[in-house]
């Protein structure tokens, strides 16, 4: 079940450090005022609510990133491998929702990808697909 009229933002800032936002119509004026000018931003599907499912739905085995929602409305993630799956339902006792992406570059994709420019405008950014 996903809710209807969001996506989530990853802004990637560093090379192996990011950043989620989840963006609404309503809110995407102050979280653009908020993020890291020559950032990488990836599109992605709105977080699902049912985080049993995605518990249920993991892979065997390999690297994933779990991406979710506390109560509080904070989105964090965390990358795990299967010796890691039975903490999960822990980690995740407050989620509210979840998204779980492959911990592997090449098997993501995003529903958008670009890169923000400078103030500017100007694009002096390089990111590698």
């Amino acid at each position: 079940m996903h809710r209807q009229g969001a996506v989530l933002l990853e802004e990637g800032y560093l090379s192996n450090a990011s950043r989620w936002h989840r963006l609404t119509l309503d809110g995407l004026a102050s979280t653009r005022d908020g993020l890291t000018p020559r950032a990488r931003l990836l599109i992605w599907p709105d977080l699902s609510t049912d985080v049993r499912a995605a518990l249920a739905g993991l892979p065997h085995e390999g690297l994933i990133e779990i991406v979710w929602q506390n109560s509080r409305g904070h989105i964090t993630s965390l990358t795990v491998d299967e010796t890691e799956y039975a903490a999960l339902p822990a980690v995740l006792a407050e989620a509210r929702a979840v998204m779980v992406l492959s911990g592997y570059e090449d098997e993501r994709a995003p529903l958008m990808a670009g890169v923000l420019p400078d103030p500017d405008g100007v694009l002096r950014a390089r990111w590698l697909p």
